[in-house]
């Protein structure tokens, strides 16, 4: 996709300023996470149509915005989750792409957004779970911090900095806690997936697909070792 492109997607910063989800820390690793565990949780989380659209870069109306949107995000979620389960340290490796999302879509807060806030808080979360080099969990949170507040809305902009700072919304923070979580029963998964799924117009299925994009690389990647 071209720059010019891209533009046309992105979403003006004319927002007020505010936090549109209530934020807070992740709980602590209970303790390592198995692939075994990961693949059962993820047949137990209801995944909607919009996040399976991001998760396969197949969606929406042939030659729609919104097919372009799913196309373009899905590529660059697909980089980052390479380079990160690669164990990528270096802060500038991860920012074109992350560059690529931000911004993208609609919404007060936009998809690429999402997604980016997403995939971050799932990086924290298997890297205490020892499935994710710590310091690549870092270097992404880095970027993230660094991201040009024009570029996207003003609430996305304070919401991609409270999860460079090791801050989520509570609904997101919720399912990526029992997510590879060994005490955790499948209903309160099945439960917690469908509260974040229903959360905005469309921000929670975005959060959700940036979250389980990880989850299913570290899958595939077990799978076809």
């Amino acid at each position: 996709m071209r720059i010019e492109d891209r533009g046309s997607l992105q979403s003006p910063a004319t927002a007020t300023p505010r936090l549109p989800l209530t934020c807070r820390d992740l709980d602590p690793v209970p303790g390592p996470i198995s692939r075994a565990t990961l693949v059962l949780d993820l047949s137990s989380v209801g995944v909607p149509a919009r996040t399976r659209a991001l998760l396969s870069g197949e969606g929406g109306a042939p030659d729609s915005v919104e097919s372009r949107v799913f196309r373009w995000a899905h590529a660059r979620i697909g980089s980052l989750v390479e380079k990160l389960l690669s164990g990528e340290l270096r802060v500038a490796a991860y920012r074109p792409d992350a560059a690529g999302l931000t911004g993208l879509g609609p919404g007060l807060t936009p998809t690429g957004d999402d997604v980016l806030v997403g995939l971050s808080a799932m990086a924290r979360r298997l890297a205490g779970g020892g499935l994710v080099e710590i310091r690549a969990a870092v270097a992404l949170s880095t970027v993230l911090a660094g991201l040009p507040a024009e570029e996207t809305t003003p609430a996305a902009h304070l919401l991609l900095r409270e999860a460079s700072e090791g801050r989520f919304p509570a609904v997101l923070a919720t399912v990526v806690e029992l997510i590879g979580n060994p005490h955790a029963d499948a209903e309160s998964l099945r439960t917690a997936g469908a509260r974040l799924a229903e959360t905005g117009a469309h921000s929670g299925a975005d959060l959700l697909a940036g979250a389980l994009a990880l989850v299913q690389g570290v899958v595939d990647a077990r799978e076809s070792s």
